[in-house]
């Protein structure tokens, strides 16, 4: 058996700081996976808590496991290249100390790399658990290939670190992790994989992705918040060739994220305008650079983005509506809505906007009045 550690399938690669707390978790979790072919690779980063203890445990109880510890703390984005240094792995899989794979995640993800060697890194849906290990919320994030470079333009579309598997050797020709960058690392990392190869996230639900008081996206929030804006600004700055402003940057990541702002004030016809504007620009960059692949690639994918964003902006009209907001910025939603997207009026729009008037002129609505579906079709 120990033949295997000489030519792994896979290396996972692990840095660990002061992680006494889940370690043990989410090692058993990776030493429970159904793909057996991989060797482990920890990194400890001087540790002043028992995860040297811990890890030297399973080092000793495991012949797949290689622990190294540094000989000073250098943080976690140099102990990833160091991590990639050592592999010897096809496929890279990463996994950090308080996460836990499902036992399917490696044969999963390695057979999907196995039959699509156009994709050069590939992710996958997660659930979020708490600090008890109960389950918070998910990270549905599945969606096609193409759709997968658009949206790291703005955010982080994987949502995490630990349930990816990428090509070893497409990463080293990168130059691995980015040692300039304390935090979003891995964002930089994806947004420069996106250039030159495909990114998949599976469907499937492989990683439990924990969140807790003592996780660096809650105790330097602010800081990787203000990394992973950075480096947004600079997706879409070197695609379209343009300086634009942080406050740009927002409103686009937040009109992706879903995460409307009151629409209370005419002021935001402006910030409507804007980000239209912004989005045109975006959208003609990002075809444009199809055209290499081909007219019949690069007509389908210019349909399939105005449908998006046709789409997101609906989400936006049908943001619930409140007695004291006004109508005005529902309209200029609506219309920017259907400058991307004219497949027709959508009915609940018009529920929504029938309810509403009312209330915004102050007039009585007849009980049992019913929209026609046909009243307001656009042909297209």
């Amino acid at each position: 058996m120990k033949d295997l550690t000489s030519h792994p399938k896979i290396s996972v690669v692990m840095s660990v700081y002061n992680g006494e707390l889940f370690l043990e978790q989410s090692m058993e979790s990776i030493l429970s996976q159904t793909y057996a072919n991989f060797e482990l690779i920890l990194i400890d980063d001087c540790s002043t808590d028992n995860t040297i203890q811990i890890l030297e445990h399973y080092a000793q109880r495991d012949w797949r496991i290689r622990l190294f510890r540094n000989k000073e703390n250098i943080g976690l984005t140099k102990s990833l290249n160091k991590g990639l240094e050592l592999a010897k792995g096809e496929y890279v899989a990463r996994q950090d100390a308080d996460d836990i794979s499902l036992p399917e995640r490696f044969e999963t993800q390695v057979t999907f790399l196995d039959n699509h060697p156009e994709i050069g890194l590939v992710s996958c849906n997660m659930e979020i658990i708490n600090f008890e290990g109960h389950k918070t919320g998910e990270h549905k994030r599945a969606c096609s290939s193409e759709f997968v470079s658009w949206y790291l333009l703005f955010y982080n579309r994987l949502a995490g670190h630990s349930q990816v598997t990428f090509r070893r050797q497409l990463i080293t020709k990168l130059g691995g992790y980015d040692e300039q960058r304390r935090f979003s690392q891995d964002y930089e990392l994806w947004s420069r994989v996106a250039k030159v190869s495909k990114i998949a996230i599976l469907s499937e639900t492989l990683l439990k992705q924990r969140i807790h008081n003592s996780s660096v996206s809650t105790t330097r929030s602010s800081e990787q918040r203000s990394y992973s804006l950075s480096q947004s600004k600079h997706n879409i700055e070197e695609l379209i060739s343009k300086e634009i402003n942080l406050e740009e940057v927002v409103l686009l990541r937040n009109f992706w994220l879903s995460c409307w702002p009151l629409i209370s004030s005419l002021e935001i016809r402006e910030s409507i305008y804007n980000l239209n504007s912004r989005l045109i620009d975006i959208y003609q960059s990002f075809t444009q650079q199809s055209s290499q692949r081909g007219d019949d690639v690069k007509a389908e994918l210019s349909q399939c983005l105005r449908i998006l964003i046709g789409k997101q902006f609906l989400a936006w009209v049908q943001f619930p509506m409140k007695a004291d907001h006004t109508l005005f910025p529902k309209l200029w939603i609506s219309y920017y809505a259907f400058f991307w997207c004219p497949q027709g009026v959508p009915i609940s729009w018009l529920i929504l906007l029938w309810r509403t008037l009312p209330k915004w002129l102050k007039l009585p609505v007849r009980k049992g009045y019913r929209i026609s579906r046909n009243l307001f079709k656009v042909k297209t």
